[in-house]
């Protein structure tokens, strides 16, 4: 079984659309032509990339910003994610995570004065590069690893060494440009130390440099003088963030990129935001506003701004050169309040349509993380991560392309606004459904308050009110196929499609022939919430992204296969189907079947899940995989121990380590988190990650006890709803534990002397504990699961309701 897993995983690595820029399958986005393959062609011109933190691609319209239109109308566009460390991205920190290629934080923490102080959020001021430093300060941060000497010695040697780095610095700086520094550099870095992110500061200048200047196959030996420098022209002090070393020293610097012979410019234009948000100004640049803040007159006035650098830019482009290929990113947010931002990509081979890349496989959509890397193949220069931009043509309209745009971006931003809403809606349905388990399996309860007639009904009533909750998070994935988002009223909209699609698959549920029984009820419904995951992951995951219980481009975490909570659904949903399929297969007499149906659809489950084109689930895979093998093993009579169960998990984690492997030879730009994680461990980054994530599961039950509380309640709930206690050996009764114990010995409700659905909810069991040990953020995966499993356990007693009361 093993041998026949690995050989199905191993073949799942090469199927399904890969998770390259190269778009090789027709669902994939393709690569964007940004070079040419012609023999002979003309000199690459500029890219210039303008950030203007907060824009988003709502605010862009052909009335009030025009260039905006236009570039989008030209060329390719994407809804951005600007997600940094922490809930929201002042400007600073997407500067330096733009120039890193990674996500970082800018210090120091500001010290706000005349905010407003109904809002908390703050920036960090940020700190204009400056050409006018001594150089002890430079050397001292340059040279901070060299001991100190005594006396004038250590003065004299820091001011040499500082010298000899100025002078380095200056070296390379092209005409038109100088180096500058930002002074407390070190402040601006401090967030990120012990952050479990590496952040290479600089690292998109610094790699376009390396590069050198190369000149293209085909190019005429007159047009040698078109060619421009390998560098980087950083104009203004976000832009400096974005190029400035490990130092905070950026080698060219500059007031007006344009007038430089960088090949790439970067230009920042200023920011769109709330007084509170951005405040401290810095001349010529808009990190705060009046009182009077209008966002329409603010965007305006960056389309103007960006209109006049366009025509700049075209105006002094080199003779003979390629038009240049121009870029806005909206690098940062503008509030506390997260959202997409906008990018925007015009020039040579960059016909209207939508980006992506690798790492979301969503066409339309890009994180910050993204750029430097996509940019840096746009100019042929090799990255560190090999990953380019996927350019997906279109022939819709600008107007139709921006309100599609849009509606991803509503629809983002409505579900991370009610999030927590829901989930506290569930968190308190399930303490009800916990309450009533706890009162229906007390019979005596009922009997002293006259209910013992009315016991089975309320039961019953249990039972269907159990099968309607167990339909809600499903309705929430489902809800995805409904366009809610370009309504009026997107909230409503949400709530009606998650009601309504819960609502039809309840009704599914209760189709005949399976809709007879509770057994069939329940089975039809754990087996339509696995077809409608599995199609789901291997036709993209669309449903998982953007839904209450899938993940968020706005958060960032994940983009495609997986997440967490849905995991959670698909351990507690296949491992119920099996119980319920082989418990009837039994009936029947299918003794070979009992064996061979788990197995089969067993690993069918483990290869959706586990398929890095698909679900791509490390954590979730082996959790299903250990599951199964408990299931297979009580199918098989085998008599589980502690050192089998070890020899289990680590069965499933060497079979996942060895898909992991196998997808990390592949090219950097093709790997999934598999090989990614793979290649954390051999660069020894492993442990920082695991601690990182370590660290979001403490996060998340801060910021939501209430689903703190639901995990253990989880646990103590299904315990006792089996009454395990029934499989304890019989306490002596003059003790205290054993007047405790045998008092509910053999109370089980009838439903659990079947072995088949016991041994189902050992596999669930099992499957809920190990996700919750090996996966990201993994307390979300017993809560969840419990919040489906509890409800199906009631749903499926309420078919013995009468005997259960008599």
């Amino acid at each position: 079984m093993l041998g026949l897993l690995v050989g199905l995983l191993t073949a799942g690595l090469a199927i399904g659309p890969a998770a390259s820029a190269q778009g090789e399958d027709t669902d994939e986005p393709s690569t964007a032509p940004a070079q040419a393959t012609d023999t002979s062609r003309s000199p690459a011109g500029k890219t210039v990339v303008f950030g203007i933190p907060g824009l988003t691609i709502n605010d862009i319209d052909p009335e009030h910003t025009p260039n905006l239109y236009r570039l989008l109308s030209e060329g390719a566009a994407a809804n951005l994610n600007v997600r940094t460390i922490g809930s929201a991205t002042c400007p600073a920190s997407g500067w330096l995570s733009f120039g890193a290629g990674a996500r970082a934080q800018a210090g120091p923490s500001p010290v706000a004065e005349d905010a407003d102080a109904d809002d908390p959020a703050r920036c960090p001021t940020m700190i204009a590069p400056t050409t006018d430093y001594d150089h002890d300060s430079l050397g001292s941060d340059a040279g901070a690893a060299e001991p100190v000497r005594e006396g004038e010695e250590a003065g004299a040697a820091s001011a040499n060494e500082a010298t000899k780095s100025d002078e380095a610095h200056a070296d390379r700086s092209v005409a038109g440009a100088t180096t500058a520094r930002i002074k407390g550099f070190d402040a601006v870095k401090e967030p990120n130390i012990g952050s479990g992110y590496s952040v290479d500061y600089g690292m998109l200048s610094r790699t376009v440099s390396e590069a050198g200047k190369v000149v293209p196959a085909g190019t005429e030996e007159g047009d040698e003088d078109s060619l421009l420098e390998p560098c980087v022209a950083a104009e203004g002090p976000g832009a400096a963030y974005a190029a400035a070393d490990d130092d905070g020293v950026v080698t060219n610097f500059t007031e007006n990129a344009n007038a430089t012979d960088c090949r790439l410019d970067v230009v920042d234009l200023g920011a769109i935001g709330i007084r509170s948000w951005l405040f401290d100004p810095i001349p010529n640049y808009s990190y705060t506003v009046p009182p009077d803040f209008d966002r329409e007159t603010r965007v305006a006035e960056a389309d103007r701004r960006l209109g006049v650098r366009l025509k700049e830019v075209r105006e002094n482009a080199k003779d003979g050169a390629a038009d240049p290929t121009i870029i806005v990113a909206g690098l940062g947010d503008s509030s506390g309040l997260p959202q997409l931002r906008a990018f925007i990509a015009a020039g040579p081979g960059l016909a209207p349509g939508s980006l992506s890349s690798a790492t979301t496989r969503t066409p339309g959509l890009l994180q910050i993380t993204d750029l430097a890397p996509g940019i840096l193949d746009v100019l042929d220069v090799d990255s560190p991560r090999a990953v380019g931009f996927g350019f997906t043509p279109t022939d819709d309209d600008p107007q139709q392309r921006i309100d599609d745009l849009v509606a991803e971006a509503q629809k983002s931003t409505t579900i991370h606004q009610h999030l927590s809403t829901f989930s506290i809606t569930l968190d308190i349905i399930f303490y009800v459904l916990f309450l009533a388990c706890a009162v229906l399996l007390n019979r005596s309860f009922l009997g002293r308050r006259g209910g013992a007639t009315r016991a089975a009904h309320v039961h019953r009533f249990l039972g269907w009110a159990s099968l309607g909750v167990a339909s809600l998070p499903m309705g929430a994935f489902l809800a995805g196929l409904i366009p809610w988002s370009r309504t009026t009223a997107p909230e409503l909209g949400l709530f009606l499609s998650v009601i309504g699609t819960a609502a039809a698959l309840f009704v599914v549920s209760l189709i005949p022939p399976w809709g007879r029984s509770w057994r069939g009820r329940v089975g039809a419904l754990a087996g339509a919430n696995l077809l409608i995951l599995a199609t789901d992951l291997a036709t993209g995951s669309h449903l998982q992204a953007n839904s209450l219980l899938g993940y968020n481009p706005i958060v960032g975490g994940r983009y495609y296969g997986l997440g967490n909570q849905g995991a959670a659904i698909f351990i507690v949903s296949l491992f119920i189907f099996l119980a319920l399929v082989v418990s009837w297969l039994r009936a029947r007499g299918h003794a070979r079947a009992v064996i061979v149906v788990p197995i089969v659809i067993g690993l069918a489950a483990v290869f959706v899940s586990g398929n890095p084109s698909w679900g791509a689930k490390f954590g979730g895979t082996i959790a299903i995989l250990a599951g199964l093998m408990v299931l297979l093993a009580l199918l098989s009579k085998i008599r589980l121990t502690l050192v089998r169960l070890a020899l289990i998990g680590v069965a499933s984690l060497a079979i996942l380590i060895g898909i992991a492997f196998l997808d990390w030879l592949r090219p950097t730009g093709a790997r999934s988190h598999f090989g990614t994680f793979f290649d954390q461990i051999v660069t020894g980054e492993a442990l920082q990650v695991v601690g990182r994530k370590l660290g979001a599961n403490l996060h998340i039950i801060q910021i939501n006890p209430a689903l703190a509380i639901v995990t253990p309640l989880a646990l103590i709930a299904i315990l006792v709803f089996l009454r395990y206690l029934l499989h304890f050996p019989r306490v002596h009764a003059g003790s205290r534990t054993g007047r405790l114990v045998n008092k509910w010995r053999g109370r089980l409700p009838r439903l659990f002397t079947d072995s088949d659905l016991h041994f189902g909810f050992l596999a669930a069991a099992t499957g809920l504990g190990v996700g919750l040990v090996l996966t990201d953020s993994g307390v979300a995966v017993p809560s969840t699961g419990a919040m489906v499993l509890l409800p199906f356990l009631l749903a499926l007693s309420a078919e013995h309701a009468e005997e259960a009361h008599r």
